[in-house]
């Protein structure tokens, strides 16, 4: 069966750059005072460079991401722009298999580089 489409938004872009590990093109996307719960401390962390080392650290453990958004919902106001919707993951976790599903909110800022990836809020639980 195939994999539901992403809708064409920039969280959607977000998401395949999560599927691919492509730590670099995130890192390009974070607005330089980003900031990201890491779910697996389940803590705050806060800076561009903060939160790609997070990132960097859950893509060593985690391998076969496959992402979907559902209910996605859209606001844009000015040079903001808050995502929600709920994802849903399938990777392996430490070699284990893991299930995801978590309501999600993204924040986008337009600056002088463009739309930048300010917020992410995402806890998943593994079922």
């Amino acid at each position: 069966m195939p994999s539901p489409t992403l809708p064409l938004t920039m969280g959607a872009e977000y998401l395949r750059l999560l599927d691919a590990k492509d730590e670099f093109e995130i890192h390009r996307l974070l607005a330089e005072d980003a900031q990201a719960v890491d779910e697996l401390t389940r803590t705050w962390v806060r800076g561009r460079d903060a939160v790609g080392r997070a990132l960097r650290e859950l893509f060593s453990r985690v391998s076969d991401v496959h992402s979907t958004a559902e209910d996605v919902h859209v606001e844009r106001w000015g040079d903001v722009e808050v995502e929600t919707f709920l994802l849903r993951q399938v990777y392996d976790l430490d070699d284990a298999p893991c299930w995801v599903s978590s309501p999600t909110t993204l924040v986008w800022r337009r600056g002088d580089a463009g739309w930048r990836l300010a917020l992410i809020d995402s806890i998943p639980t593994c079922g």
